[in-house]
């Protein structure tokens, strides 16, 4: 049986990898537009060019939100059909997969392995899956902003190791450098800062490390040489361009909306406590089978004296994500407690430091390969009745969905673009992780932010949500 996988590793990597792809897709096809995308739908309707859209984000940057290449996606996407979306979120969510797949360092090539990982890790412990993989406008926002993040990492990453060898364009790399990383700096106020710290720390472990290689004199004058030619241009412009993304972001005059504090019971140091306290139970609760795994791994590694010594600890690449993600985690202090959809980006430097840790226990003892192995097949075994079981559940929310657009336009239709209209809301029993639908629900209240939306959208003069059950009874819509 081994032998049959290593001879078809090859072919078993990328159908596991075209699979993926038909998996997601399915789940995008089943979710509509929800809340935020019809507000935004409604400004992109009055776009007539790119560069209106563009005059739009310009507007939003100045007065609102500051992660100017998400929401621009956002509405990219918003100004053609929905199946464009459907595909390109498909493939971003593959090519996170492979990304934190090619952040693990020390495989082999088309590792099964460690790509299994990658893809259980991603759909049984990313945050809010449905809000930030498959809502258009927090897909945006944290899946396609991890990717240009991570991605830049991963560039990055492999200049540093081919960077002894002769660089055939370095005036080019340097200017792709400083572009990647403006992109990575400007996704996410936190995770962005995250990316920051690990180019800091990729580049340091590089530096330390060819100044360790070398014979030469030990001497202050011979160590800053030394240090100034092992320095390149794309290091210093990779950087500026990260930093240059941040600053974007905090100097954006519409952030002040987001920070807001006034709701908040303490002022001073017992707010920053309160802060503290509520970011490391998130992460208790986000995460904590992630680091409990992530802590037998760690555990491994030293009984099997891998960590030898202190600097063998400090440039391992586990341990740089995980300082990574606790950085980016409490960077968050400084603002009102967030969202869970927050900690994304944190999830995805966890998943790249658990799964290394992972593979780097030594699986020539029996109980180590037992539990890696048991671990993969645990984990898959779990998202095949998962995706089959919730893919019905977005099915019928689904179906749901187009009844309610369809009475809501149907009264438009039927009133000359007016009229009022009563709608049922989502069944509790669907709801599930891979969709915002009862998180973003209607009310019984028309005025209600997101009941508004649709109004305006659908051009109706108001739009009320209540009970399923209460529905059928009074309006005589029972299913047979």
């Amino acid at each position: 049986m081994t032998s049959f996988w290593e001879k078809h590793r090859k072919g078993i990597f990328a159908g596991t990898v075209l699979l993926s792809f038909f998996m997601i897709f399915i789940y995008n096809f089943l979710t509509p537009y929800y809340t935020d995308d019809y507000a935004y739908a409604l400004e992109v309707q009055e776009a007539r060019s790119l560069w209106d859209l563009i005059k739009q984000q310009y507007v939003e940057y100045m007065y609102h939100n500051c992660r100017v290449i998400g929401q621009f996606n956002l509405r990219v996407f918003l100004s053609m059909d929905k199946w464009v979306f459907n595909i390109a979120n498909s493939v971003m969510f593959v090519a996170l997969v492979l990304l934190i797949y090619a952040s693990v360092k020390r495989k082999k090539k088309h590792d099964i392995f460690v790509l299994l990982l990658s893809l259980a890790f991603v759909w049984r412990y990313s945050v809010r899956f449905g809000e930030t993989m498959l809502w258009l406008c927090g897909s945006c926002n944290y899946l396609w902003g991890s990717v240009i993040m991570i991605g830049f990492l991963v560039w990055y990453r492999h200049q540093l190791e081919r960077t002894g060898n002769t660089m055939k364009h370095p005036v080019l790399t340097a200017i792709i450098g400083f572009v990647f990383g403006l992109a990575a700096g400007w996704c996410n106020e936190n995770t962005s800062g995250g990316i920051f710290l690990a180019w800091i720390f990729f580049t340091w472990i590089y530096l330390m490390n060819r100044n360790a290689d070398t014979t030469e004199d030990d001497s202050r004058g011979s160590w800053l040489t030394r240090l100034k030619t092992g320095v390149q241009a794309y290091m210093i412009t990779s950087g500026a361009g990260v930093a240059c993304g941040l600053l974007a972001m905090v100097l954006c005059p519409g952030i002040r909306s987001r920070v807001d504090d006034t709701d908040e019971t303490f002022t001073g140091l017992a707010k920053l406590l309160s802060r503290f306290y509520k970011i490391t139970v998130s992460i208790e609760e986000l995460f904590g089978e992630v680091l409990i795994l992530l802590l037998i791994a760690i555990v491994i590694l030293v009984l099997q004296k891998k960590w030898k010594s202190w600097k063998a600890v400090v440039s391992d690449e586990a341990v740089i994500f995980v300082l990574v993600a606790l950085a980016s985690s409490y960077a968050l202090i400084v603002i009102p407690p967030p969202t869970p959809r927050a900690y994304y980006g944190v999830g995805v430097f966890l998943f790249i430091a658990c799964i290394q840790a992972i593979r780097d226990c030594d699986q020539r003892e029996f109980t180590v390969a037992l539990l890696r192995y048991g671990l993969a097949a645990v984990l898959c075994l779990w998202l095949m009745f998962t995706y089959f079981d919730n893919m019905i559940n977005l099915w019928r929310i689904n179906r749901e969905n187009n009844e309610r657009i369809e009475l809501i336009v149907n009264a438009s239709e039927d009133n000359g673009g007016s009229g009022s209209v009563v709608v049922p809301r989502f069944r509790e029993e669907f709801q599930n992780p891979y969709s915002t639908a009862h998180d973003s629900d209607m009310t019984d209240d028309p005025d209600f932010w997101i009941n508004r939306f649709y109004e305006f959208y659908y051009h109706v003069d108001s739009v009320t949500a209540i009970p399923r059950e209460e529905w059928d009874e009074l309006y005589g819509e029972k299913e047979e």
